[in-house]
This record gives C-alpha cells, sequence and structure tokens, in this order.
C-alpha cells in the first residue's frame, strides 16, 4: 500500500509540475501585397524576355534545378528546359501577355496560376499556367516549377435526348 501511495504522488507531482518556457510555434505569416508584386514580376519579366526574344533573360527567371511542363512532354529538370523556351522565340512567338489570377506565398516559396496569351505564326494562342517560385539567398524570386498549357474550348452542349 506504501509502494501505491508514493507512486500516485509522484505522478500527481509531475503532472503538477510547471511546463517549461517553450514559445508556441510562430505561424507562418502570408507574403504582403508589395512582396506578392515582386513575385508577379517574375512573370513581366518572363514576358519582356521573351518579347525581347532574350532567351538569356529568360533563362534568368528560372531556378537552376527548375521544372519545366510543357504540354504533352514529360518533366524537363534545369537547363533541359531551355530549348523549349528558345524553340518557342526561334519559332516567332511574341506579344506574351501574363496575366496572374492567383498569387500567394509564404515564407521563400509563393505560387502564381493564372493565363497568357501570345501569338506564334500569327495565329493567337491562349494557356493556362501554375508557376511555384522560391526567393533566393540574394532576395530575387525564381520559377521552380513552371507548368503550362493550352485552353481548349469549350465543349459544344449536348443535344437533348429524344423520346421514343
Amino acid at each position: 500500500m506504501r509502494l501505491s501511495s508514493l507512486l500516485g504522488l509522484g505522478l500527481l507531482a509531475i503532472a503538477c509540475a510547471p511546463k517549461p518556457d517553450t514559445p508556441p510555434a510562430a505561424a507562418p505569416i502570408a507574403l504582403s501585397a508589395a512582396e506578392l508584386d515582386s513575385v508577379k514580376a517574375v512573370d513581366a519579366a518572363f514576358a519582356a524576355g521573351m518579347n525581347a526574344k532574350d532567351t538569356a533573360a529568360v533563362f534568368a527567371v528560372y531556378a537552376a534545378d527548375a521544372k519545366l511542363m510543357p504540354p504533352d512532354s514529360p518533366i524537363l529538370d534545369g537547363a533541359a528546359g531551355h530549348p523549349v523556351i528558345a524553340g518557342l522565340i526561334a519559332g516567332g512567338a511574341s506579344d506574351f501577355v501574363l496575366t496572374s489570377t492567383t498569387a500567394y506565398g509564404v515564407g521563400d516559396l509563393a505560387y502564381l496560376v493564372g493565363t497568357g496569351s501570345f501569338k506564334m505564326g500569327g495565329a493567337s494562342e491562349t494557356v493556362k499556367y501554375a508557376e511555384v517560385l522560391r526567393r533566393g539567398a540574394d532576395g530575387k524570386w525564381h520559377y521552380v516549377v513552371d507548368m503550362f498549357s493550352g485552353v481548349a474550348a469549350p465543349a459544344p452542349a449536348a443535344a437533348p435526348a429524344q423520346k421514343k
């Protein structure tokens, strides 16, 4: 009986002991509007580089380890994506306009979702895109994931079923 009383008192003492002073983990803080503007500026730099046909300027907005995911293609790592971009420029892509519809970020990561338009051989093209960006040690934002694809025309409305 004495052992169980001592054990009970010990557990009670442990339960009532003051907790160590460890502050709760701070919740991540979303990027401010000004910081999101600097994230969106990467899209503007991409479009400006494409419109100027300046591959070096376009490649500069990508991190060295970026993943490029063009339509109907495997994931292209780093410099393996350069020929796709260079091919667009060489193929006459022009008049790039990117419009982000969603921008969000926390810490050194952000994402953009939007639509883009450009001309290819005189024909207008529209794409949708999703990009993940990372802020580097130099404070600049770079694409680390760039995924885009065409926007298909809406499917025609199905004709109502005919009764027999």
